[in-house]
């Protein structure tokens, strides 16, 4: 009886230590496995059917981001967009964007150790450190006053905190996590302690508090009911939109939603841009 409870004792203190060391190794390579992005060759040719330009962004010597940039002859602004976190730009259907069919420059950005991107995400920092340098190349070619950013999924919460450090025209999220790091917690991976010791917390609640700018919200409409919503958080100026729920596809690429963003893009149209139409 003894003998049988030794045995006990030791196969508990060695699944526990192997928990550790598990919990240890996934939280060393956290970046790996929170962004499912896709990472090809710099070899790699993309092919679209509207004019795009490859973007390389330096920003040490190690790392380099990369995005494409599709374009207008006379763009009415620039989308600078942060994708779902599974995202795959070989498989971006650029013409059914709701952002490119009404005229709009659609900058899509690829996170570190994604795409061509170089580099590895170590935490949330590095996330938004590199938006940061997206956000001044954009306004290297365009007006403040000109640039909207976009988040998708996981990149809404990488939007929000860009949006409450600068100026942009508008902030528009498309089914944003009210904080992505208590949305992994509680699915993917409720296993481990992660809300205790994420290096991505990612807070959208708390990071549209400190936006100036308006915000557009689209949100599937089955978060109604939730207590932590974000449109509790949201100023009386902003707007948002309950959408019917589609898991696949951001609201943007769906064609039957285009009426819906052009009103919603419509006011944030530079005047000047305006008259050209």
């Amino acid at each position: 009886m003894i003998f049988q409870s030794r045995k006990f004792y030791i196969a508990l203190f060695v699944l526990g230590a192997l928990y550790v060391l598990l919990v240890q190794q996934f939280f060393k390579n956290e970046g790996k496995f929170l962004i499912q992005e896709t990472k090809y060759s710099s070899e790699t040719a993309y092919s679209f059917n509207k004019e795009f330009q490859e973007i390389n962004l330096p920003i040490n010597k190690e790392i380099s981001l990369h995005g494409i940039w599709f374009k207008h002859k006379n763009p009415k602004a620039i989308v600078l967009l942060f994708p779902e976190s599974e995202f795959d730009l070989r498989q971006l259907e650029i013409e059914v964007s709701s952002y490119y069919t009404l005229g709009f420059d659609v900058l899509i950005t690829s996170y570190r150790g994604t795409a061509k991107s170089t580099g590895k995400l170590t935490n949330e920092e590095d996330l938004f450190y590199d938006a940061q340098h997206w956000y001044r190349f954009a306004k290297s070619q365009f007006a403040e006053k000109e640039i909207l950013i976009v988040g998708q999924g996981f990149g809404a919460s990488v939007a929000a905190q860009l949006a409450g450090n600068n100026q942009p025209r508008a902030l528009i999220l498309e089914n944003p996590y009210f904080s992505y790091g208590d949305y992994q917690s509680k699915t993917r991976f409720w296993w481990l302690p992660y809300t205790y010791f994420t290096s991505f917390p990612l807070k959208t609640w708390e990071y549209i508090r400190k936006t100036s700018c308006e915000i557009i919200l689209l949100q599937d409409e089955t978060k109604k009911d939730q207590k932590n919503c974000l449109i509790n958080y949201l100023k009386h100026s902003d707007k948002s939109y309950w959408l019917e729920k589609n898991k696949d596809v951001c609201p943007s690429q769906l064609s039957e939603n285009t009426p819906l963003f052009d009103k919603i893009l419509s006011p944030h149209i530079p005047i000047n841009k305006l008259n050209k139409e």
